[in-house]
């Protein structure tokens, strides 16, 4: 018998959030205007917040944080559009910058709560770690964007920082941090300075981590499953 609408909805609603997500990665690069680059930025943070507020309805509290961080990330994002003199464009950046990194953290820790809240396997609960694996690049992609702000060689890049566009340089770390996260290594793009070292160190550490307690998390919920069944 076909389940309810209703039902069947909630269990693909982090697939929907992945699809958003590699879609905002695979378009942001091809727009020029900034406008609609802040915008689909925005819309796919917005969906990404309704989400994982939908897959935690015991987070009351949270709830308005959540949505607080939110505003604040647009807030951060408008600032970015207004025009501003030379010597205010770091600060500026940095603010645009900044105000997601909390916001990211925040939706990977709601995502990764749901996960292991369902202490079972679904389609839901593997797109919701597929998601906030995502997620936590984009936060490590924003650390690593604030150093180039205030460093410009933290990195070697095909093309230099100074010369890149705000939102290319967007996509640029946020490949070489979903590199790095996989634990790849392309080379394609280093880290300099020993800060931006240390950082990508950590990153691959999580990664690395993070891969581990997820495939024993879903043994743990398979196994689980099984005996429920037997």
């Amino acid at each position: 018998m076909t389940r309810p609408t209703s039902e069947a909805l909630p269990e693909w609603r982090f697939l929907q959030l992945s699809l958003v997500i590699c879609a905002w990665m695979l378009l942001s690069p091809q727009m020029h205007d900034r406008w609609l680059v802040h915008l689909l930025l925005q819309v796919f943070l917005l969906n990404t917040v309704l989400v994982t507020l939908w897959a935690n309805p015991q987070w009351r509290r949270i709830r308005s944080l959540l949505i607080g961080l939110w505003l604040v990330s647009l807030a951060g994002s408008l600032l970015g559009l207004v025009p501003r003199f030379a010597d205010s464009h770091r600060w500026a950046r940095s603010v645009e910058i900044a105000s997601l990194i909390p916001l990211c953290a925040v939706l990977a820790a709601g995502m990764l709560r749901f996960v292991f809240r369902e202490r079972r396997l679904t389609i839901d609960g593997i797109f919701a770690t597929v998601a906030a694996y995502l997620v936590i690049a984009l936060l490590f992609a924003q650390l690593y964007l604030l150093m180039l702000t205030w460093n410009p060689d933290s990195f070697t890049l095909p093309i230099a920082a100074v010369e890149r566009p705000p939102h290319l340089l967007q996509n640029d770390m946020t490949y070489f941090s979903l590199v790095t996260l996989a634990t790849v290594g392309y080379g394609d793009i280093l880290p300099r300075s020993e800060t931006a070292r240390m950082m990508a160190m950590i990153e691959a550490v999580v990664g690395q981590f993070y891969v581990a307690v997820v495939v024993a998390a879903f043994v743990g919920m398979f196994a689980t499953r099984g005996e429920s069944r037997s």
